[in-house]
């Protein structure tokens, strides 16, 4: 708990301009026994399943670390995992979440950071299985827009909301606009990341959080293009 706490302490706070995301991942998230939730006999299951990816090659055991190739291949291959969530994980997304927690920026996810992913993940399913009443990996788009704002309690405008849904929901044949756990993984992500990089540079650049922060073009494109 006191690297979640270390490295996450700042956006436990509440602000006035991006809400209480930081409360509501220390008080749901980082609370959770990911290993029993997945219904592991104890957490050195996980941690031996961590273990054999970092010695798929050199470069691994050398930061005892994972890259994104072996964490598809943990969250696929292991029954356990790949039963509780439903779903099969692809590259791309597993690159986005490593990307969020890649606090290094050298490409690798370190134990902890594996840890902090798997608790996220099982707080945001769980939250949106409270949604998805016929268990079919599915749940209203508008639904879960709300529960991202009043439950995740980031501050969206009504503009931002609908770039959201236009961006990572579908309708179906019948009509009903829908996300996929899986699209909802990503909008977290990329909702998390990019806001915990903006409140940053606000903070670095006015000694307080402002709502606003200045951001060239370069360090744009580090900020936006690594997820």
């Amino acid at each position: 708990m006191a690297y979640y706490q270390q490295n996450y302490s700042h956006y436990q706070q509440p602000s006035q301009h991006y809400g209480q995301y930081g409360q509501v991942l220390q008080q749901n998230a980082f609370q959770s026994n990911v290993w029993q939730a997945f219904g592991f006999s104890s957490p050195d299951e996980l941690q031996v399943l961590f273990n054999r990816a970092v010695h798929a090659n050199p470069q691994n055991v050398q930061r005892q670390a994972i890259q994104a190739e072996d964490l598809v291949k943990v969250m696929n291959e292991s029954q356990q995992i790949r039963q509780f969530f439903g779903i099969c994980w692809s590259r791309e997304l597993c690159k986005v979440m490593l990307a969020m927690l890649d606090r290094s920026k050298d490409g690798f996810m370190q134990w902890n950071e594996f840890m902090e992913l798997q608790q996220c993940l099982v707080a945001w399913f769980n939250m949106f299985r409270g949604h998805d009443v016929d268990r079919n990996n599915k749940a209203d788009a508008n639904e879960l827009l709300t529960m991202i704002a009043n439950q995740f309690k980031f501050k969206l405008t009504p503009n931002s909301a609908t770039t959201l849904l236009k961006r990572y929901s579908y309708v179906e044949s019948n009509g009903a606009c829908v996300l996929s756990f899986d699209d909802f993984v990503t909008l977290c992500v990329k909702l998390r990341a990019l806001t915990d990089a903006f409140r940053r540079r606000d903070q670095q650049q006015h000694g307080q959080e402002t709502g606003n922060a200045t951001f060239n073009y370069d360090d744009f494109l580090q900020c936006t293009m690594c997820l």
